[in-house]
């Protein structure tokens, strides 16, 4: 035994140090050293059995992380909801915007950007906010991996999963993604998120999400089958739409936007005019356009109402008598659109169309009925 004073090794029998005399320490009786061990690990036992008690009782108490399918389906039909009034607001405020700024008819891409974005919003709030409206009217939220907010691009994607394969291809789909994907759903499997309880424990979140199983490989090849598939049969769509019979372009399209080209110069005038007088006016004089060169642009005679401002060109030329397509004779009727007082007055657009020309053969741009401006 070594003495705690001078450090000199002793037997074990000594109970005084040999060098300095000093009383060495009287070791402990196997039979106590036993109790001692014993309680040393009872001690531990309980506190490892303690921890997860305490830990079951924190995840109790915060709500189950994974929610059952009905909270999840209601989500959806909220999001659906917000996203079809997004988009019809947004699209209408668009072509509003478009036109009150250009005074022309918006394009289509107008219409698609807008809607995009009506499309995109519970995605927006899902990446960026604290969850779309419908996952937060159930006190719901999407994770990672990691347990955190998804970014962007993984949130589009996964919206865009969500809302398009899960819709367009639904009942026995349904089961089918299931048995590959399980409650989780192909959305998230493919797009690595999860769908919890906003009340679950951060701590519960991760691990959960930690154990929570991935896409097999199976699962990854089905979804690649039938993703092949699908764009294959949407290819035989496009091909046979784009190789069947289809009208040839109208030959009196082309007519029509020139003729709308030509008779501009006269709406400018009219618009002018009427800024000056707040009025419109009543014949050609006015304006200072003489009928030689309205007959040389192509018109043989225009007709202009004081009253509400309608302009009425007759093109010119012959009416066919073989039946050959022809604009001769016939009218181009142009109503102007006022702006309001307190935005200036003044006109603001013209709408193109006609009381006599079929409606197949003018352009979009000239696609407004004019019969009740007929003389």
């Amino acid at each position: 035994m070594q003495c705690p004073r001078c450090n000199w090794q002793n037997p074990a029998s000594n109970t005084q140090c040999f060098s300095c005399q000093a009383p060495l320490p009287v070791p402990a009786a196997p039979a106590q050293a036993a109790a001692a061990g014993k309680s040393k690990s009872r001690a531990s036992k309980t506190a490892a059995a303690k921890a997860p008690a305490q830990s079951a009782r924190a995840g109790q108490g915060n709500g189950l992380v994974f929610p059952s399918i009905w909270p999840r389906l209601g989500a959806s039909a909220i999001d659906a909801l917000v996203m079809a009034a997004g988009m019809i607001v947004l699209i209408f405020a668009a072509q509003l915007t478009y036109e009150g700024l250009t005074g022309d008819t918006p394009p289509f891409w107008v219409a698609f950007a807008a809607g995009l974005i009506g499309w995109f919003l519970p995605a927006f709030m899902d990446a960026w906010g604290n969850g779309s409206p419908g996952k937060r009217a159930v006190k719901l939220r999407v994770v990672n991996r990691k347990g955190q907010s998804p970014g962007l691009l993984r949130s589009f994607w996964r919206h865009t999963l969500k809302y398009t394969v899960n819709l367009l291809l639904p009942g026995l789909f349904h089961h089918l993604q299931q048995m590959i994907f399980g409650e989780r759903a192909m959305h998230n499997a493919l797009a690595g998120t999860h769908v919890v309880t906003r009340q679950a424990d951060p701590r519960a979140v991760q691990a959960a999400v930690a154990r929570a199983p991935s896409v097999t490989g199976a699962g990854k090849f089905l979804f690649a089958v039938f993703g092949i598939l699908a764009l294959v049969v949407v290819g035989i769509v496009i091909g046979v739409n784009a190789t069947g019979d289809s009208k040839s372009d109208n030959p009196l399209h082309a007519d029509i936007i020139r003729l709308d080209l030509v008779s501009d110069p006269v709406r400018r005038l009219a618009e002018n005019h009427y800024r000056r007088t707040q009025k419109f006016p009543s014949s050609l004089d006015e304006l200072g356009i003489s009928a030689q060169s309205l007959h040389d642009s192509g018109f043989s005679k225009v007709e202009m109402n004081p009253v509400n401002g309608v302009l009425r060109f007759t093109i010119a030329g012959a009416p066919s008598t073989d039946g050959t397509p022809s604009l001769a004779g016939k009218h181009l009727v142009y109503v102007p659109e006022l702006r309001a007082e307190r935005k200036g007055g003044g006109v603001r657009r013209w709408e193109c169309g006609s009381d006599d020309i079929p409606a197949n053969d003018r352009t979009y741009s000239c696609r407004h009925d004019a019969s009740a401006f007929a003389r």
